[in-house]
């Protein structure tokens, strides 16, 4: 092991998670081990990445290389276009309303994977291995990887930023819940004739959302979330005709749709871990949660993982991977990951649904949610920082009392 103070933090996973985990923990002084190859698949998708995040992208000193090439999220829309009986009122979230100028960027994964990818291999504190990991070996004392080249990594901590089916997850014998759901996404980048005025806005259909979100210029992405059938059906027709259906599916909101080329589809799944941590294995992004891609959580939720077991790390310097640092690390992700899966698959579920009661439940939210600006308020500070839209409200009542 390294000299007392900082141990060794070794990172499996060079996707967004494990390079932005790489960085964080060297940023706080500690001997790091990244092991995965370059990413150089190409990835049409974007992410909407909220304040809170982004401020951890600038601490970092990646935020600067990349602004240039995102949108911001100003305004966040919701639209039942579902054709069923009750439908909601459309429901509008400003960023004006919570103070804020806006509720952070979207960003090209194209734009975002490679930055975070440079500054890693500019960083002196981080040791990066284009290998990937054959065999893990836990013990009471340390982590051993042993890599595909032969080669081996000992740590204190092994940080599992490897994805939704996360080998070290199985090593540490974390069991899952899993469900698969019978929707795929379609992904793709589309130009348009009107101003999007860097709104985001949710359709919620039968088969689940179809989700635009901002890009710059007189450009959006979209998830369009159908039936896996469906989706290859859509992906497998002429631009003229597929930007016609997008048109038409946005009520031709955003004017006349050119789409791009590049289409992706990604079939959906919910994958939540039993723990989020044990045997010296901390969980982070997809490893420690998957979920529908809904209300823009996912990398937002995986950065919050990577900010918290970090803290706890520091607390634990000599040997942050100890099960005490471990069990702190399970406590304090638990009710976010949770809250946030549930809210997601409930809402994914109540789409799904025919059943008027779980339709009722969502409109009545929604209905709430777009009439009382309060509660509004409160969802959309909760959405950006757990825990601020209570505080938020607990000051309001505070300044009420004391009138």
């Amino acid at each position: 092991m390294e000299h007392q103070q900082t141990a060794r933090i070794l990172v499996a996973g060079t996707g967004p998670a494990g390079l932005i985990a790489a960085l964080g923990f060297a940023a706080e002084g500690f001997p790091v081990t990244l092991v995965g190859p370059e990413v150089t698949a190409p990835d049409g998708r974007t992410t909407a990445l909220m304040n809170p995040a982004l401020k951890v992208l600038d601490r970092l000193g990646v935020l600067e290389a990349v602004i240039s090439k995102a949108a911001p999220l100003k305004v966040m829309r919701i639209v039942d276009a579902t054709s069923r009986l009750i439908r909601s009122p459309v429901v509008t979230f400003r960023a004006s309303e919570i103070d804020e100028d806006e509720f952070g960027l979207n960003l090209p994964n194209s734009v975002l994977t490679p930055a975070l990818a440079g500054a890693v291999a500019a960083h002196a504190g981080i040791d990066w291995l284009r290998s990937m990991v054959a065999n893990w070996h836990l013990d009471a004392e340390h982590v051993r990887a042993v890599l595909t080249d032969g080669s081996s990594v000992d740590a204190s901590l092994a940080v599992a930023a490897d994805g939704r089916l996360s080998p070290a997850r199985q090593a540490a014998g974390i069991s899952t819940s899993a469900r698969s759901y019978p929707q795929a996404a379609l992904v793709l980048n589309f130009g348009h004739s009107g101003d999007h005025a860097f709104t985001s806005t949710e359709f919620h259909t039968e088969t689940g959302p179809f989700t635009q979100v901002p890009l710059p210029g007189n450009r959006s992405s979209l998830v369009w979330v159908v039936k896996p059938e469906t989706a290859t059906e859509l992906a497998a027709l002429d631009d003229a005709t597929l930007s016609q259906r997008v048109e038409q599916q946005m009520q031709s909101m955003l004017g006349r749709v050119a789409v791009e080329p590049g289409r992706q589809i990604y079939p959906l799944s919910a994958v939540t871990p039993l723990r989020f941590a044990r045997d010296r294995v901390a969980l982070v992004g997809e490893a420690a949660h998957v979920f529908p891609p809904i209300g823009a959580q996912g990398l937002n939720l995986g950065i919050r993982d990577i900010d918290d077991l970090i803290g706890i790390a520091c607390e634990n310097r000599s040997d942050p991977g100890a099960a005490k640092a471990l069990a702190a690390y399970d406590f304090k992700r638990r009710p976010d990951i949770l809250a946030r899966s549930s809210a997601v698959n409930l809402l994914n579920m109540s789409l799904l649904s025919d059943m008027l009661p779980a339709q009722m439940a969502r409109v009545a939210g929604l209905g709430v949610l777009g009439g009382f600006a309060p509660l509004r308020a409160f969802f959309m500070r909760e959405g950006l920082r757990p825990g601020s839209g209570f505080a938020a409200l607990a000051g309001g009542l505070g300044k009420q009392v004391r009138r």
